[in-house]
C-alpha cells in the first residue's frame, strides 16, 4: 500500500507548480503525497480570501482519501488574516478532515522558534502590500523582521517560474549578518535546491516555506527518520 509509512494531502492554490514536486523530491520512501487544489491568480488579498472559498471543498475531497495530515500549503493564504486567521484555518481543516492539519505560515511560526532565529530577513517574491503584511504576522508572532523585500510578482504563476539561481541571488542580496538566519517565503518559489548552499555560504540557518510545511507535517505523523540535503531544519526531529 503507498504511504505506509504516511499520507500527505496538500491543499494548493490552483496555480502553484512547485509545492508538489518539491514535496515529493523531499519525500522519503513510504511517505507519499497527495493533492487537491483551490482556484486563485493574483498574489492580493482580495483574490487570497476568493481563494478561501474553496476550502472546504477542497478539505473534504482530501478528507476522503483518509490523509495522515493535511496541509494548506499557501504560505500567503494563511498569514493574511493575522494569527487568528491562521488558527481559524487549521481548525477549520481538522474539524471537516478528522485529521490533524498544518498552515504553511503557522509550520514557518513554529521551524524558526525551533531554530532560535529571533532577528530574520526575509526574501519573498510579493508585491510590497503582501510583504506589510507578512512583517505584522511575523512580529505578532514575537519574531523581529530587520528586512523583508520582495520581487514584486503579482501574477501568482509567474512565481513558479523564477529559478533557483535567481532565489539564491536574490536571497544573498536579502541576507544580513546582523540577522539570526533567513526565510524565504511562497511555497510557489523554488527554494529547496539552495537551502544547503546558502546555510554553508551565510553560516545561518534557512528557512523556506516548503521545507516548514513538509517538516511540521512529518512531526504531526511523527516521523522520526532522518532526512538530509534540505537544511539544519531537519536536523531537529
Amino acid at each position: 500500500m503507498y504511504g505506509w509509512k504516511g499520507k500527505i494531502g496538500l491543499l494548493v492554490p490552483s496555480v502553484n507548480t512547485v509545492v508538489e514536486p518539491e514535496t515529493n523530491r523531499m519525500a522519503p520512501e513510504g511517505i507519499n503525497i497527495y493533492a487537491t487544489r483551490m482556484r486563485n491568480a493574483t498574489v492580493d488579498v482580495e483574490n487570497t480570501r476568493d481563494m478561501l472559498s474553496h476550502l472546504n471543498r477542497a478539505a473534504d475531497e482530501l478528507a476522503s482519501a483518509k490523509m495522515d495530515v493535511i496541509a494548506f500549503a499557501c504560505t500567503a493564504g494563511s498569514f493574511f488574516e493575522g494569527t487568528s486567521g491562521e488558527q481559524e484555518l487549521k481548525t477549520t481543516i481538522e474539524r471537516i478532515a478528522s485529521a490533524p492539519a498544518v498552515t504553511t505560515s503557522g509550520a514557518v511560526v513554529k521551524a524558526l522558534r525551533l531554530l532560535h532565529l529571533n532577528k530574520i530577513v526575509v526574501a519573498t517574491p510579493y508585491p510590497d502590500d503582501m510583504n506589510n503584511l507578512e512583517r505584522k504576522f511575523l512580529v505578532a508572532n514575537g519574531f523581529d523582521a530587520l528586512d523583508i523585500k520582495g520581487l514584486g510578482i503579482v501574477d501568482a504563476w509567474s512565481i513558479g517560474a523564477v529559478t533557483p539561481e535567481e532565489t539564491y541571488d536574490f536571497a544573498r542580496k536579502v541576507f544580513s549578518a546582523d540577522a539570526d538566519g533567513m526565510f524565504i517565503s511562497c511555497t510557489n518559489l523554488r527554494t529547496i535546491e539552495v537551502i544547503e548552499r546558502l546555510e554553508k555560504e551565510t553560516g545561518k540557518p534557512v528557512v523556506t516555506s516548503n521545507q516548514a510545511t513538509f517538516w511540521a507535517c512529518l512531526r504531526a505523523i511523527r516521523y522520526t527518520e532522518t532526512i538530509q540535503g534540505y537544511g539544519k531544519l531537519f536536523e531537529n526531529k
